[in-house]
């Protein structure tokens, strides 16, 4: 079962933002953070966290938190 509290506020430590500031409708792009680095952690947590790959282009294409948790999601239904 994936913690999505966890996964939140990992992400957010990961953008440094405060984790209040971290909703579903959050586009990630508009954390000044959101560079090749923390893209690469964010494809990181999710192996670590999830046990599912994502690709540096999957993550491209994410805009907001919920697009990565509905991204996460498909990955983990069709892995099952």
């Amino acid at each position: 079962m994936v913690d999505l509290v966890e996964m939140r506020e990992s992400i957010a430590e990961i953008l440094s933002i405060p984790v209040d500031k971290l909703h579903g409708e959050t586009r990630l792009e508009n954390s000044e953070n959101w560079d090749s680095m923390a893209r690469i952690g964010i494809i990181a947590l999710v192996f670590e966290q999830v046990g599912v790959s994502v690709s540096g282009e999957e993550i491209e294409r994410v805009v907001t938190l919920q697009d990565l948790f509905d991204l996460i999601g498909r990955k983990i239904k069709d892995a099952a």
